[in-house]
């Protein structure tokens, strides 16, 4: 019995010690059978950070490539239409209004082309310009203002014309869908920009200089439609019985800003 007692008392054999080594020996194969690539990978909260701070680089990418495709669509209108209707000539009746249908968008191309798209593409490896660029050519935007302006006006030559058009300038798409591209271009910026200060907080990173840009790119469209709206009231009899409420919103729209 005392043999017994004493072998079963033997520490690191039988009873709860020899219990912990077997767990032990069974912890240590586990860990063994992690496979090695694995042990040191990082925490998934260590990724969803490295995920957040990737996110407004994904957006300023998707506006470089956009910006891309803008231009280009521009391109088709400077360099396509307008170059076409110099070379085959437009109808007598018409002379004057080709001018009309499409607006300073010629400034709108070369400066987007040989300008903003440039410094669009640096904000690519330093996305902190991008708030910057925005806000130091504001003003500059503007000129979308003009060109929004004059839109009623090109749209109403554009169907007087519709069928010189489509003889004249053969396109998958039409002169007008075309002509439209500056109006939803000027829209979608202040959308990125959106979803750039949205990401830009969650990474938690400084976004004082985005919301300003932001809040500036909200109030160009706001601009540009209401001054639109103005365009649509030039040049024709106005029943203000009726329409006087809409023309002094857009009045008074357009004093405010």
């Amino acid at each position: 019995n005392r043999l017994c007692s004493s072998v079963s008392a033997e520490p690191g054999l039988y009873g709860s010690e020899g219990s912990g080594l077997q767990n032990q020996t069974n912890n240590q194969s586990k860990t063994a059978e992690i496979p090695p690539h694995t042990q040191n990978q990082p925490s998934s909260l260590t990724c969803s950070c490295l995920i957040r701070r990737h996110l407004p680089r994904f957006v300023v990418n998707e506006m470089v490539q956009s910006e891309k495709d803008y231009v280009k669509d521009l391109g088709v209108i400077a360099e396509g239409f307008m170059s076409r209707l110099e070379v085959r000539g437009i109808p007598e009746d018409m002379r004057g209004k080709d001018k009309i249908v499409f607006g300073n968008i010629q400034q709108i191309y070369d400066w987007h082309r040989d300008f903003f798209l440039v410094e669009l593409e640096r904000c690519v490896q330093n996305h902190d310009l991008l708030a910057d660029l925005f806000i130091r050519h504001e003003r500059r935007l503007h000129m979308y203002i003009v060109y929004c302006q004059n839109k009623p006006r090109s749209e109403f030559i554009v169907i007087e014309y519709e069928t010189f058009f489509e003889l004249r300038l053969f396109c998958p798409m039409s002169i007008s869908d075309y002509l439209i591209k500056p109006i939803q271009r000027i829209t979608k910026y202040q959308l990125l920009l959106k979803d750039f200060l949205k990401y830009t907080s969650k990474a938690g990173l400084d976004t004082e200089e985005i919301e300003k840009a932001v809040e500036l790119m909200s109030l160009v469209p706001k601009r540009c439609n209401d001054m639109m709206n103005l365009g649509r009231l030039q040049g024709y009899e106005v029943d203000l019985d009726v329409h006087a409420p809409a023309f002094l919103h857009v009045c008074w729209k357009c004093s405010e800003n």
